[in-house]
């Protein structure tokens, strides 16, 4: 469903507009799919990863939801929009879902969580993969309009966008009409919030938590036929121009709508350590450093090398707990010089080592890099030794960004080692174009 198909009038709201290109048929590029169902196979891996964490264990007994296993939906002696923040707060607590670059930040934690919660026994799988993709594609076309100006305030994009982007998806995946689905993304935006100043501590995975719930009672109480705002996204007062003082023409929303599709470019980054993915290439530019021999003792200086704003998300230089640390690049970097790789343990920690504060001169952030493009991350490492030597290492693309992907095969292998049983179930149900989401449910 694009633009170019649609009879389009741009005198209608942006709201009605973005709700049209929501309601079609499900016609898309079957490489579209592909994405999904990859997006998927990950989701259920980190949140298989994350369930017995200490965290994600106390939250859900404090809803008294003692059993550990996801994803939850409602039924389970569990109210739905319960059910949507549980699985957003237990995906999104590693830090290891996928990321997208319009939106900058997490689409999979809060869109899949949020429809895994409202998923019923009648849900196809096919449905619920063409309503992932509209999901992604609401969340990149706002994240495109929105950013980086949203990011730069202090708004947490995943909750800010991801409740918008959620509430979506859950109208396309219930086959809401045009009106209810108006309704819905209304009572959406007036829930969207999150802060970015809760990275590094167990309000950012909240964050993901009340946007996945959010969107849920969005959808529930368009449902009950109670009315909203017509046009939440007007320039006169409504949520862009509220949130980032934004006034836009209703083309510069929906332009190109899956046209490329958003899931496709600039597409999905895949992550294989739990820190922002914002570290993603100093953590493999420090990889390929320490393979050449260079070890953190023998550095006198260690300068990271960044676009302008491009190490925003990684805002602690002196990260106090290992929470913080997922967000600094001079843990990180000190971590991989140290032993040549990060360790899952390190970003529990509740103090950082003293062997790495005591570091803290010899590191220093540079911004003379430049990028151009959505799907690069450069970063480059610049090293002088004791010795007077100097080495650097530049990485653009890191392993799990689009251009240099984690393969469908090694994202089943995670799967699977975790879940035996849970991957050979969601096999046979990615086989069955008729296949029932339930089958999913409570791993």
């Amino acid at each position: 469903m694009t633009v170019k198909n649609l009879k389009i009038d741009f005198q209608t709201n942006t709201t009605a507009l973005v709700s049209q290109l929501l309601v079609g048929q499900e016609k898309y590029e079957q490489k579209f799919e592909v994405c999904a169902k990859r997006a998927l196979i990950n989701y259920l891996t980190v949140l298989q990863k994350s369930k017995d964490e200490p965290a994600v264990k106390k939250i859900n007994e404090s809803f008294d939801k003692s059993q550990q296993n996801f994803p939850l939906n409602a039924g389970q002696k569990i109210t739905a929009e319960r059910a949507a923040f549980l699985n957003g707060f237990a995906a999104h607590y590693l830090d290891l879902d996928d990321t997208q670059a319009n939106l900058r930040g997490h689409p999979s934690a809060v869109i899949m969580s949020a429809l895994f919660a409202v998923t019923t026994s009648k849900d196809e799988i096919k449905s619920f993969l063409w309503a992932f993709i509209q999901g992604v594609e609401t969340a990149g076309k706002l994240g495109k309009v929105l950013n980086p100006k949203l990011a730069w305030r202090g708004w947490h994009t995943t909750g800010m966008i991801g409740t918008v982007a959620a509430a979506a998806a859950i109208g396309v995946y219930k086959r809401v009409n045009k009106k209810q689905l108006i309704n819905t993304l209304s009572f959406a935006v007036t829930q969207a919030s999150g802060l970015e100043v809760q990275s590094g501590s167990d309000g950012k995975p909240f964050n993901a938590g009340i946007a996945a719930r959010n969107a849920v009672y969005a959808f529930l109480t368009a449902k009950s036929g109670i009315n909203a705002e017509q046009d939440p996204f007007s320039n006169s007062r409504g949520w862009l121009k509220t949130i980032a003082d934004l006034e836009i023409k209703p083309e510069q929303l929906i332009k190109n709508w899956l046209s490329p599709a958003e899931i496709e470019v600039p597409g999905l980054w895949f992550k294989t350590y739990p820190f922002c993915s914002a570290g993603m290439s100093s953590y493999d530019a420090a990889r390929s450093l320490y393979a050449k021999g260079i070890r953190i003792d023998n550095c006198q200086k260690v300068i990271i090398d960044f676009p302008q704003e491009g190490d925003h998300a990684l805002r602690y230089k002196l990260p106090r707990t290992g929470k913080e640390g997922r967000f600094s690049a001079e843990y990180i970097v000190w971590q991989v010089l140290s032993r040549g790789a990060v360790t899952a343990a390190s970003f529990e920690l509740l103090q950082v080592p003293q062997s790495f504060t005591a570091l803290q001169t010899i590191f220093q952030r540079q911004h003379n890099l430049v990028n151009d493009s959505k799907d690069a991350r450069p970063t480059e490492i610049k090293i002088m030794l004791k010795d007077g030597t100097k080495i650097s290492k530049k990485v653009i693309y890191p392993e799990g960004s689009p251009r240099n992907e984690i393969d469908t095969r090694t994202l089943w292998s995670n799967f699977s080692k975790l879940n035996t049983e849970g991957s050979q179930r969601l096999r046979k149900l990615l086989d069955d174009e008729l296949g029932k989401v339930i089958e999913l449910i409570d791993m």
